[in-house]
């Protein structure tokens, strides 16, 4: 039944990357992305579909029951360990070292996890303010004007411009600075809830969500109306497309390292 389960839980996690390629591809204008979640509607139904009938085809047959009592009756004929004295008492270095041992190596692979996300929201950061204030303003003026003359024709509208990227710039840290002191926080509770993948999926999604507020300050307001009719939308476009491509990778990574099952397991 395990192999069953597995099954199912990668077929949910592909139907729950469905709408966000859906959606990706309809704000984006990007129809292969469209096609891409027809096609995860019907991979994602075909897995489940193979996990039910494995499932039941292996009840139907006995084998689940077999299975169930194959995991019982191990339980039951393991040898009943006799009742000695706390080996700490008598040994307290030993337990108390291996398990030191274990708990700081878990807290570096917390710790290693939380500060790559962070630094890989920070370089998000730098890619989507110099795509949103290099990259599209060069494009919208076709290259015929200096970026400082662009900006100059912008006028009032590149202040707001300023504000507005300078704003998601700022978040971006603060969401960084989070990831990041996440993995340093420490205790029972956290060590048990803030594993790696999931500090890393976490940073997936925050990656994600300041890409759709990136949007405001990339759509460039008034600039195109300022150039007049010699400005190339098309290849702007493309930029916001582009970046706009990365959030959806994120939200499918943030899915797939949180739902299915990546431990391989024997095949019964």
């Amino acid at each position: 039944m395990r192999l069953s389960a597995d099954l199912f839980r990668w077929g949910l996690s592909v139907l729950l990357m469905v709408p966000f390629l859906a959606i990706g591809g309809w704000a984006l204008g990007l129809t292969w992305l469209l096609w891409l979640a027809l096609v995860g509607i019907v991979a994602g139904g075909a897995l489940n579909v193979a996990a039910v009938v494995r499932g039941v085809r292996r009840v139907s047959d006995g084998r689940a029951v077999d299975d169930m009592m194959r995991a019982v009756d191990g339980q039951d004929s393991q040898p009943t360990e006799p009742l000695e004295p706390r080996q700490r008492l008598i040994f307290p270095d030993e337990p108390a070292a291996a398990s030191a041992t274990k708990l700081d190596s878990r807290r570096l692979s917390r710790r290693t996890a939380a500060l790559g996300s962070a630094l890989g929201l920070v370089a998000l950061g730098v890619a989507g303010a110099l795509i949103a204030a290099v990259a599209i303003p060069s494009a919208l003026s076709g290259d015929v004007l200096t970026l400082g003359q662009t900006y100059t024709v912008w006028g009032g509208g590149s202040v707001l411009f300023a504000v507005g990227l300078g704003i998601w710039s700022v978040a971006v840290l603060v969401v960084a600075a989070g990831v990041w002191i996440a993995g340093r926080a420490d205790g029972p509770v956290v060590g048990r809830l803030a594993s790696p993948r999931r500090i890393v999926a976490l940073a997936a999604v925050a990656g994600a969500a300041l890409i759709v507020g990136w949007f405001a300050p990339a759509a460039a307001p008034g600039l195109a109306d300022a150039l007049g009719p010699g400005v190339a939308p098309g290849d702007a476009e493309s930029w916001r497309a582009g970046f706009g491509l990365v959030g959806v990778a994120l939200c499918c990574t943030a899915i797939a390292l949180t739902v299915p099952r990546w431990k391989r397991r024997p095949r019964r």
